[in-house]
């Protein structure tokens, strides 16, 4: 599998990486932790080197999960991890990294993000924090995630910011404003997550999808009716044009991600074998240029329909949030309900 290199900071990732909110089990509806390991081991067979997880993803039991199934295989994988942003002090951060690494059963972690911002603590102790880590070798690089461009710069003003990970996907295109166009100009890699939006573009979802207890989809931007709708009939379009190129849904979905400006690679959610084999021979499908632009148009026209507060989860939905972080930021405009 093609490999990228993040930014400066020298780690190279294949193009396609594994995301492992789902094997949590939290959030997503359950999950079998055998299994997973499973796929883990299929994902590493099948040249994915990259592998995301983070200390929220059902209180670290994802990452527990991952610490075991890379036993024996660590020199194999590039571990991304993320800190939750209620502890950005120095020895918060510090013990949650520990505590992680624990989990993980490795002494150091590749990537170590920010996992959202904290409107209401300074940048410069967590980022001046990740550059002692990385000064003593436990890191090799730093990202943020879901932060607007003026909240990547205020971090930049405390150490070197060489990635950032945003939802990214053919229906939710938000860095393409500024993001994307930020991060060729200055060699920042952009590691995208939510590569296949939570589902809608697997193909396998309906109007009469039932999800299962615990599964948190349906609280989420592109899951209110409206979007959810046009969404689907997105996809049902999107069939016939995977069909004529010999593809799957999903395989013309990470086509089409891993073939954008600025990208460096792409994650996907995947909880079983089956799973990840379909995902990765779309890291090397190839489409016709007729058939991308087709797909690229009645998607995009799903994204200009989307309420304009790039926050899929709607973890800001509360409009004094909204006010207080975008007013800071400059970035997009919100409406008050």
């Amino acid at each position: 599998m093609e490999k990228r290199t993040l930014g400066d900071s020298g780690v190279e990732v294949s193009v396609l990486g594994l995301g492992t909110w789902p094997m949590g089990g939290e959030w997503w509806g359950g999950t079998d932790d055998e299994e997973s390991i499973r796929t883990i081991h299929r994902a590493l067979e099948l040249g994915v080197t990259l592998f995301d997880t983070a200390e929220a993803y059902a209180a670290g039991h994802a990452e527990e999960v991952l610490g075991k199934a890379l036993v024996g295989r660590r020199d194999r994988a590039i571990i991304a991890d993320k800190v939750v942003p209620d502890r950005f002090e120095r020895a918060q951060i510090l013990e949650a990294f520990e505590r992680s690494c624990q989990r993980l059963q490795t002494d150091m972690i590749d990537v170590y993000f920010l996992h959202w911002p904290n409107i209401d603590l300074p940048i410069s102790e967590a980022i001046e924090t990740l550059e002692d880590l990385r000064a003593q070798g436990r890191i090799r690089a730093i990202g943020v995630s879901n932060y607007t461009s003026k909240e990547r710069d205020a971090a930049s003003q405390y150490g070197r910011i060489d990635v950032l990970q945003p939802p990214y996907n053919m229906f939710w295109r938000f860095i393409e404003g500024d993001q994307l166009p930020y991060s060729q100009d200055h060699n920042i890699g952009i590691m995208a997550y939510s590569s296949l939006a939570q589902g809608l573009l697997t193909g396998t979802l309906s109007r009469d999808t039932a999800f299962a207890e615990g599964d948190k989809r349906p609280t989420t931007v592109l899951f209110q009716p409206e979007a959810y709708a046009r969404s689907l009939d997105a996809v049902d379009a999107l069939r016939a044009i995977a069909e004529r190129n010999g593809l799957t849904v999903a395989q013309l979905a990470i086509a089409w991600i891993l073939s954008r400006p600025g990208l460096s690679t792409a994650l996907v959610g995947a909880r079983t074998v089956a799973e990840i084999e379909e995902n990765v021979p779309g890291a090397t499908a190839q489409v016709s240029a007729e058939d991308m632009a087709e797909a690229d148009s009645l998607t995009r026209a799903v994204f200009e329909s989307l309420p304009r507060v790039p926050d899929m989860f709607q973890n800001w939905d509360n409009w004094e949030l909204q006010r207080r972080r975008y007013e800071r930021t400059g970035q997009l405009p919100v409406t008050a309900p």
